[in-house]
């Protein structure tokens, strides 16, 4: 077999089974059916059922064993930082706790970050901040790509506190910063009306003001929380709405 087909054979099987876990067909404590009946269902050889159970493992949905067969994990054991796992609660949807539990991290870590940004950022961590600020300016009023260049801003930030934890966030982070923007930011109105608080972030770091740079974070985030609660409205939010 051609190995990019398996490739995305491959994916495709773990997509499935992940979306019956999440979706609910299977819950926490459930046993999978065994390999040969998920393979007849899917229409796929058993070794790939096989490789696609090994992913889904260490995404921490399932757990294996010779006398346990595989086995649904509770949601506490998944990998939340995982974009895959992200993306597929987004196709069963988020509610209220999926987004206050986003909020509440994004308020533990980025503040943080500002802060040390602060006191740590090079003079080449703040013109690449600046140019991502810069394209953000530009998507919100239509030239380029905003939410594109409001994750680059954020990882510039992580980035620049230099610290090896906190700048190693960045990739895992991106997944679920791109949950929070696509929520709080549904129109290039929203998007311009955000560059402000932006701005006084960005400024703040640049003035080596540490306790500014932590406040502006934070009022950040608030605004962020109030613009999401606003879009889910206590319902679900699925991911056809996320990437729209």
């Amino acid at each position: 077999m051609d190995v990019m087909l398996r490739t995305e054979r491959r994916q495709a099987t773990v997509d499935k089974i992940a979306a019956w876990i999440v979706g609910g067909r299977y819950a926490p404590g459930d046993t999978l059916p065994i390999e040969p009946a998920i393979g007849e269902e899917l229409a796929v050889s058993r070794t790939v059922v096989r490789e696609a159970l090994k992913t889904l493992t260490a995404k921490g949905l399932v757990i294996t064993g010779p006398r346990l067969g595989t086995r649904v994990r509770p949601l506490s054991s998944w990998n939340h930082f995982d974009p895959d796992v992200v993306n597929w609660r987004l196709e069963a949807g988020v509610d209220e706790a999926f987004v206050r539990d986003l909020v509440e991290l994004r308020l533990a870590i980025e503040p943080a970050a500002a802060r040390l940004a602060a006191l740590a950022a090079t003079a080449e961590d703040l013109a690449a901040a600046e140019a991502a600020f810069e394209r953000m300016v530009g998507g919100a009023h239509g030239h380029g790509h905003y939410l594109q260049s409001d994750l680059a801003f954020h990882e510039c930030l992580l980035k620049a506190t230099h610290n090896q934890f906190i700048a190693g966030l960045a990739p895992v982070f991106s997944a679920l910063l791109r949950v929070s923007f696509r929520l709080s930011v549904r129109s290039l109105a929203s998007a311009r009306a955000s560059l402000p608080a932006h701005r006084r972030l960005l400024d703040a770091i640049i003035a080596r003001e540490p306790g500014l740079a932590e406040a502006a974070a934070s009022a950040l985030i608030e605004s962020a929380r109030v613009d999401i609660e606003g879009t889910i409205g206590g319902g679900l939010f699925t991911a056809a709405e996320v990437h729209a």
